[in-house]
């Protein structure tokens, strides 16, 4: 009787999976399920059809937000005083403030920076997973007879990948110099778009006409991209406003 309680408390004893699920809320199935979008979009594509993801995939949407936990988390090392954005965003404002005499001083700004930081981090997975939730709902480009719970699945696997390839870049950004920054910034969203019509391709291939799914991944991809601006901006006003009014 004691061997098999004994057996049945070591099946429950917590692995290196259980404190990236902790930790991140990724675990082995959920970095499978990356790697498979990458790899083979179209069997994860398909498993999105199936109410539990036939029992071998992590839910997109789950996926998408964990991914953007651990990108803001990383973020803030870019927010560090000896960080690369730190010093660039810096650079950027005292630009700004001998170009407007009426602007609030440098030493003002950056006294809110880190608040800036936070209250972005903050907004920032919040407007991303409900701006692009509707989106996805109403974007119709995985073919005739999908349901609007589909769509969301198949469109946060495309968000997965783009945000994957945003997690990988942003390794690089402490070997860039602060010129490099504006030049990277865009060199990563094409690379990003890149990801999404790649995907959606490899994905849908089959579907409907060669020039039907290249033309739909052109747009699902552009969509995404636009979206991830908007989302970018309001999340900075947002957090401009919210540290204004906390300090006013």
């Amino acid at each position: 009787m004691n061997e098999v309680k004994s057996a049945e408390i070591s099946s429950e004893t917590p692995s290196l999976d259980s404190l990236f699920e902790d930790v991140f809320g990724l675990n082995v199935r959920g970095l499978r399920t990356i790697y498979q979008l990458i790899v083979s979009p179209k069997t994860v594509f398909e498993s999105a059809r199936v109410a539990d993801w036939r029992r071998k995939y992590t839910p997109t949407i789950r996926l998408t937000f964990s991914i953007i936990t651990v990108f803001m988390l990383l973020s803030f090392f870019w927010a560090a005083e000896d960080g690369m954005m730190y010093q660039a965003l810096m650079a950027q404002i005292q630009e700004a403030v001998a170009a407007n005499p009426d602007a609030p001083s440098v030493e003002q700004i950056m006294a809110r920076l880190d608040q800036i930081f936070a209250a972005y981090s903050f907004f920032y997975p919040i407007l991303y997973m409900i701006l692009h939730g509707i989106v996805a709902s109403l974007v119709f480009v995985w073919g005739k007879g999908t349901g609007w719970v589909t769509r969301i699945r198949l469109y946060f696997g495309l968000l997965a990948v783009g945000m994957t390839v945003s997690l990988v870049t942003m390794f690089a950004t402490p070997f860039l110099s602060k010129d490099m920054l504006m030049v990277f910034t865009f060199a990563g969203m094409t690379l990003s778009m890149l990801a999404y019509w790649v995907t959606y391709v490899r994905g849908m291939w089959g579907m409907a006409s060669n020039i039907g799914i290249l033309a739909r991944a052109t747009g699902v991809a552009m969509i995404i991209v636009f979206m991830d601006m908007v989302i970018s901006s309001l999340a900075g006003i947002g957090a401009s406003l919210s540290v204004t009014a906390t300090s006013a």
